[in-house]
């Protein structure tokens, strides 16, 4: 796959499908009042940020409390980029280097980037998130990871890949606390580039010798002609490939994932190569569903424990199961858009830490089915599958980070089919229904 610019978000490789369930590629959050100070959000290096309100950026199944920067470069032999910035106020960032098929080839996060002299790090568990001082720098080289992770230099990124010439990132920042600005109220990593020859440079300069392209890096759709003949095979009902009640399956490769869904070829020992710019970090699980079945889905299930940190919350929670959750309704592969989603701060919960999410057009919307009723709201695409199936839709549930005394996460999912013998009490379990019978229940 190459990197493709704004307007060619098409390319027609079915080998590597677009199922950019992982991408990562995300939306970024919009805080209930003007942000206190407004940053710079892109410049010749960093490009972004990606912004839903413009339909070209709505791509890669995308989760809607998330922000990101794309840069694509020639790092010259023997140089390196450093990335000085500061941590931003929010739940989590990195930075993933990738290939030219989108897979991740190395990356760093938040806990793992230690501070400037004279700095904290508020990711840290405990750690002050208002900390006034919250420098670091990560050193970008044109070098392979190491074999032996404890060769790994501190604070570094390895962005060299066989065979290619050019480097491509994703710097990434989740849920930016109310009233910061998309960077986090601290604006993007300044980047300086040092030659091998020890020659600096800055600014324009940089650019134009890195060959810094104003583009965004591209996901890859499942070509239309194959789409419709996965979507459409003959005998198969109009609901097809959804069921009901609808099944989850964690995404291991988009190959897999495609034939799982459409061929029923679900089984197997898959690798975890998710592709499609994904973010290390996460790992999903997928469902089709599909208004055939009755206009309102009601998806239930116990919420992992996450950090609260939306409201500006003082400390950053050491001891929760994941770092991050979300659940997301979608078009389909043949189009890669995002109807919207809820993360774990917006989900209400009962007294046992369980949820009740409902999934709807927003004409059939259960006027129960609020927050204040202890139900959340997630709308279905409008447009269905986006193509020429009005009731499909897509729904993704990403986990990221799990602690490692939390054995029930996407991640620990090894094979296909042991989604619920994993995720147990974790893995959402859907009911079809219609507006009056959810109404019928009342509001709690």
């Amino acid at each position: 796959m190459s990197l493709l610019t704004t307007p060619q978000l098409v390319r027609a490789r079915a080998a590597l499908l677009g199922c950019a369930v992982l991408a990562g590629l995300m939306l970024p959050l919009r805080a209930s009042a003007v942000p206190e100070k407004q940053f710079p959000t892109s410049t010749c290096f960093w490009q972004g940020p990606i912004e839903p309100s413009r339909a070209e950026f709505n791509i890669a199944f995308p989760d809607a409390k998330a922000v990101y920067w794309t840069a694509e470069f020639a790092l010259p032999e023997g140089a390196s980029l450093s990335l000085d910035g500061a941590y931003g106020h929010g739940r989590y960032l990195s930075f993933n280097s990738y290939d030219q098929a989108g897979s991740p080839t190395d990356a760093i996060h938040d806990v793992q980037i230690a501070p400037n002299a004279g700095s904290s790090n508020p990711y840290l568990p405990d750690a002050k998130r208002s900390a006034k001082n919250r420098d670091y720098e990560v050193m970008v080289l044109n070098e392979s990871p190491p074999a032996d992770p404890a060769d790994r230099a501190e604070n570094t990124l390895y962005a060299a890949v066989a065979g290619q010439t050019r480097q491509a990132l994703v710097y990434r920042l989740y849920v930016p606390d109310k009233n910061r600005d998309l960077t986090g109220g601290v604006g993007l990593p300044e980047v300086t580039l040092t030659l091998a020859d020890g020659s600096v440079l800055t600014g324009e300069a940089l650019c134009d010798l890195l060959q810094a392209r104003d583009t965004i890096l591209s996901t890859l759709t499942l070509p239309l002609a194959l789409y419709n003949s996965l979507r459409n095979q003959p005998g198969k009902p109009e609901t097809f490939p959804a069921l009901d009640p609808p099944v989850f399956h964690r995404h291991f490769t988009v190959n897999h994932t495609v034939g799982c869904l459409y061929l029923g070829a679900c089984g197997g020992a898959p690798p975890v190569s998710p592709g499609q710019y994904a973010n290390i970090d996460n790992a999903y699980i997928i469902a089709q569903v599909n208004r055939g079945f009755g206009p309102v889905l009601v998806l239930r299930g116990k919420a992992p424990t996450t950090p609260p940190t939306f409201q500006r919350d003082p400390k950053f929670e050491g001891e929760t199961q994941l770092r991050y959750w979300s659940m997301c309704q979608n078009e389909s592969l043949a189009t890669t858009r995002g109807a919207g989603c809820l993360y774990d701060e917006q989900v209400p919960l009962d007294d046992e830490g369980n949820y009740t999410i409902v999934t709807s057009l927003a004409a059939d919307r259960p006027s129960n089915a609020t927050t204040q009723c202890g139900v959340g709201w997630v709308p279905w695409p409008e447009n269905g599958d986006g193509v020429s199936h009005p009731d499909d839709g897509l729904l993704i549930l990403r986990n990221m980070l799990p602690a490692p005394t939390f054995p029930n996460a996407i991640q620990d999912i090894m094979l296909p089919g042991e989604e619920a013998a994993v995720m147990g009490p974790y893995l959402p379990v859907g009911e079809y229904t219609t507006k009056a019978d959810f109404e019928a229940l009342g509001c709690k």
